[in-house]
Parts: structure tokens; sequence; C-alpha cells
């Protein structure tokens, strides 16, 4: 099945909001797609972002049988991290799962 991008925005925000209640961060409750995710202005530190990547992977395998790994080698040499906002977090996560199915 592939994803379109709006399930995959939807995916990426619930599993924020999900985060931001266990972390009590009220500026994870309410997202979109210029939230940043990584950086100084972030509400999540670098744990965080590891959890919200696993999440999201999980959640993506779970949920529609694609299996990805978000935090690869692809992802770590590109100039501009995709994991800066959730806007360019639901465009590689949608690059990825193009491919996979």
């Amino acid at each position: 099945m592939q994803l379109d991008r709006n399930t995959i925005l939807q995916i990426v925000q619930e599993t924020l909001k999900e985060l931001g209640e266990d972390l009590n961060k009220e500026e994870l409750l309410e997202t979109n797609e210029n939230t940043r995710l990584f950086g100084s202005r972030s509400a999540l530190d670098s744990m965080n972002l590891v959890n919200l990547i696993a999440d999201i992977e999980e959640q993506i395998s779970e949920d529609y049988g694609i299996n990805i790994t978000l935090a690869n080698q692809s992802a770590m040499s590109r100039t501009h991290s995709p994991f800066r906002k959730v806007g360019s977090c639901v465009d590689y996560i949608l690059e990825l799962t193009s491919k996979e199915t």
C-alpha cells in the first residue's frame, strides 16, 4: 500500500502528540509542517528525536507493513537534515516508503 503525504503527516503529528503528552511538552501537542524537530528551537533533545524516529518506524510497520529505517546513511549524509522540521521529515518518509511499495 502506497502511503500519501497526508497520511504520513498525520502519523508524524500523532506520534509527536503522544511524545508531547509523555514529556509534558505543550508545544508538541499541536504541530504543523514548520514545527522544529531538531536544533536549538526544537522541543526535542537528541534522545527524544531517536524515540520519535523509532516510534514512527514502528507505526508505519505495524499499520502498513512497510519496513523503513529513517536514521540511515542517506539521511545522515544530506546537506539538510530531513529531521529539521515536520514537513521535511514527512517528505523524507514519503520518499522512503515509495521505494518500498
